[in-house]
């Protein structure tokens, strides 16, 4: 025989699990891309990158330091690009910035991130959507506690 559960004991358990489900949705964390990628195909490189930032659900592709005005911690990718015939070179490093007005911002480097990436013309964008993977482990790892965005 089932015993019927009172409507509070459901409400509550209702409660919880919705609880739950919200707190393990994640905020997409924001991030400003600085790049000098003027080329023909680090172009397209750059282009791929700020696709997969755009439609990952971890991040948000910010227009600015400031978070579109909101202040938060923004995690900054920087990066210099040269084409040279069929290659293309990519430097990259990662930090965060955090501004207290829209023009007075602090950013801070991670030495640790500085990577260098050669990528053949015709693989530019399987190239971003791998430096794109790169800053994602990067964020991930335990080398980056520091910069984490809670």
């Amino acid at each position: 025989m089932c015993k019927k559960a009172p409507i509070s004991v459901l409400v509550l358990v209702a409660v919880l699990a919705l609880g739950s489900a919200v707190a393990a949705t994640e905020t997409p964390k924001p991030v400003f891309l600085r790049s000098v990628c003027n080329g023909r195909f680090s172009s397209a490189l750059l282009s791929t990158l700020k696709s997969e930032i755009s439609t990952s659900h971890k991040y948000q592709l910010v227009s600015s330091l400031d978070d579109n005005g909101r202040m938060d911690v923004v995690l900054e990718i920087m990066m210099s690009c040269a084409d040279r015939e069929s290659v293309v070179a990519v430097a990259t490093i990662y930090g965060t910035a955090k501004c207290s007005s829209p023009t007075s911002c602090h950013a801070t480097v991670d030495g640790t991130s500085l990577s260098v990436a050669l990528c053949d013309s015709n693989l530019a964008a399987e190239c971003g959507r791998t430096l794109f993977r790169a800053f994602d482990a990067f964020v991930d790892s335990p080398s980056a506690a520091h910069i984490k965005l809670n």
